[in-house]
């Protein structure tokens, strides 16, 4: 039986994917509905497409979050600047 820290924690860490998960889709909401993305061997998506795979939670999607939440840490980190100058 699971004790009630290790219930704490796995509510913190559904809490926070539900919260990444719900900024990749307000990220994806902003990018025109015309967009298309290649995602490596799954194929190419629209934009409305990658959102339902986040909602879904499949392994584009993941993918999709995985992505979003490593350019989210490199601007965080002035990575994406240096990139630009």
């Amino acid at each position: 039986m699971p004790s009630s820290q290790e219930e704490i924690s796995n509510q913190e860490e559904i809490s926070i994917d539900n919260d990444v998960r719900e900024l990749v889709i307000a990220r994806l909401k902003l990018l025109s509905p015309d967009t298309i993305k290649s995602i490596g061997d799954k194929g190419v998506f629209s934009r409305d497409e990658l959102i339902e795979c986040v909602e879904k939670g499949d392994e584009t999607g993941e993918i999709v979050k995985k992505v979003e939440m490593e350019w989210l840490r490199a601007v965080k980190n002035g990575i994406v600047d240096k990139i630009y100058e």
